[in-house]
């Protein structure tokens, strides 16, 4: 007899093993896309959670440190999302999006994503004006940026 009850191994042997929660590819079965993010942020402890919180999902990150370094970078490589602090030295994010939205070339439609420690009444409309596509508040919550993204 077999070890299987029937006439052999199951279809696939060794069976799959279940994804983690969280993987690219759920529980649920539904395969998350490998995405393309920049993550602009000055301060190195947030980089780096951002950076791991997304490499997690399986997405391919590229860090910048202020606003001038964002716009320098979208202008030759693409992106399919940023993710852009808003208080930073240089150039600051409201007018990094400004410039990169104005310049009509290279990921000048590529979403936009605030990530502030502004959570006052208003902030998100300033985003939404300097041309961002939507924003989520520090301390950054895994579940939001998942959403988001």
């Amino acid at each position: 007899p077999s070890l299987w009850g029937g006439g052999g191994p199951p279809a696939q042997w060794p069976p799959p093993a279940p994804a983690a929660a969280g993987s690219p590819s759920d529980a649920k079965g539904k395969a998350a896309s490998r995405m393309r993010i920049l993550v602009v942020e000055d301060h190195w402890a947030n980089r780096k959670m951002l950076q791991s919180m997304l490499n997690q999902q399986g997405h391919e990150i590229d860090c910048v440190e202020n606003g001038l370094e964002a716009v320098n970078i979208t202008a030759h490589r693409e992106f399919d999302l940023v993710l852009m602090d808003c208080n930073m030295p240089v150039m600051d994010g409201w007018q990094a999006t400004s410039a990169i939205r104005d310049r009509k070339a290279l990921n000048d439609n590529t979403p936009i994503i605030a990530v502030t420690a502004n959570a006052m009444k208003g902030d998100r409309d300033k985003c939404i004006a300097a041309g961002m596509s939507d924003y989520i508040s520090k301390p950054v919550e895994r579940r939001r940026l998942f959403e988001i993204i």
